[in-house]
């Protein structure tokens, strides 16, 4: 016999999978593959070179304002790319763009493992950049095509999808990496980065409706090789991003606003966070768990979004933004194991509840004929957020001191949160975007 507390469980657990289970199948195949290319590539990245990254700085570079310029150097080069690679893809096939991105990122995992084993600064720099060129491609390219590809009532669920499967694949690769760190020496943790690129790419080959290119043509004179970097490096995609953004809904501008501070706070503490636990006496392997911690919350991406679709998103979003604000205060004051892992995890939530609401958003107020362009723009504003947030927190750490910056921040979020919500709830109608 079930007891009623057995059979309410019961109910509930069948209708988390019936929802997981009607979200999944809801998403066309094609993306399907793209979120398990970017599983199985974050996968590699997470397995160290994500994981450790300031650390891996730290040890080249042990000065926490440089630490925070190297850091901002890297969202500064794609910030840039971006714009020029989300113009390429409007008019390019995409899957070449992905190919070129991944051979310049198994470049780019041999450059950072050199640069570790050398201690050599000038080989750190090539790595970074090598890294923010790969990226810009690759993100803003599978960003682009899942625009294309997604019917206008599933983005969110597709987006959800693509989220929860690249931080599931974070969340396995730190909990790995906890055990690695401990028999491999940190800058061999990079040639994880390259195997599983190139892993990944075997995913990338069932993508439907791109050329299949022999090898010739991307190395021979006038290949797409030559193009992409042609492109990628022209200032004429800057002046068609402007063009887009000044004929695209009005409402999007708001909206690349949420898209800066994410980004900024995400970044904040993915360098400076394992920083502080290293300070506290954490070993490299709390580091990872907690990062692992960090990123769990994320994995629900897949059908969190519909608690936002429930009400005004925007209001949302800053109800999000207000309560997390209070917790920087608290990752100001506190040390600990224990303590660093709940406030992150908190923190973590909160960005993870809002990252799908607002890349749906950009989705829903952009055009399909543009959503490239779109996409570069959103690419360079977030890694924008990112720049400003590593010079800023290094500032002021150099200022104040680690602890006080996040009390600063705690400060900062909750005033613009609370302005944002008195606005949203006194001086604005009710409805749904």
């Amino acid at each position: 016999m079930i007891d009623n507390n057995q059979q309410e469980s019961l109910e509930c657990n069948t209708w988390v999978f019936s929802v997981i289970k009607r979200d999944f199948f809801s998403v066309p195949i094609s993306i399907r593959y793209i979120s398990l290319s970017m599983f199985i590539f974050i996968l590699g990245r997470g397995l160290g070179g994500d994981t450790f990254f300031s650390v891996y700085l730290k040890s080249i570079i042990d000065n926490v304002f440089r630490i925070s310029v190297i850091g901002a150097l890297l969202p500064f080069i794609k910030m840039f790319f971006s714009i020029s690679i989300g113009d390429l893809d409007d008019h390019s096939d995409i899957r070449s763009v992905v190919f070129i991105s991944k051979i310049i990122y198994v470049l780019t995992s041999i450059a950072f493992f050199l640069a570790g084993t050398q201690h050599s600064v000038p080989l750190l720099v090539v790595a970074v950049a090598l890294n923010a060129i790969g990226g810009a491609a690759l993100i803003t390219s599978y960003h682009s095509l899942i625009r294309k590809l997604a019917k206008e009532n599933t983005r969110s669920t597709v987006f959800g999808l693509y989220f929860s499967s690249t931080n599931f694949a974070y969340v396995v690769g730190w909990l790995v990496a906890a055990l690695l760190i401990k028999y491999i020496d940190l800058p061999h943790l990079y040639l994880f980065v390259g195997l599983f690129t190139l892993l990944s790419f075997i995913t990338d080959l069932k993508l439907p409706h791109l050329n299949k290119k022999k090898l010739r043509e991307y190395l021979g004179k006038e290949s797409f090789v030559h193009q992409f970097f042609r492109k990628a490096f022209s200032c004429g995609a800057f002046s068609k991003a402007l063009v887009s953004l000044k004929t695209a809904n009005k409402k999007i501008y708001p909206v690349f606003g949420f898209e800066f501070l994410y980004n900024m706070l995400n970044y904040i503490g993915f360098l400076f966070v394992p920083i502080i636990a290293v300070q506290n006496n954490l070993s490299l392997s709390q580091v990872a768990i907690i990062f692992a911690i960090m990123r769990l919350p994320y994995v629900f991406n897949f059908f969190t979004w519909e608690l936002a679709d429930l009400y005004n998103r925007k209001k949302f979003i800053l109800i999000v933004l207000l309560f997390m604000s209070f917790l920087y205060a608290l990752l100001g004051v506190r040390d600990g194991f224990v303590s660093v892992i709940i406030i992150s995890f908190g923190i973590s939530l909160g960005l993870a509840l809002i990252r799908p609401v607002i890349s749906s958003m950009i989705s829903y107020y952009s055009e399909e004929s543009s959503s490239g362009k779109i996409t570069g723009i959103e690419e360079f504003i977030a890694r924008f957020g990112e720049v400003f947030g590593a010079l800023l927190f290094g500032v002021l750490s150099v200022a104040f001191g680690m602890g006080n910056s996040f009390i600063i921040i705690w400060v900062g979020l909750f005033i613009f949160a609370a302005i944002g919500i008195v606005r949203k709830f006194h001086l604005l109608k009710r409805n749904h975007f």
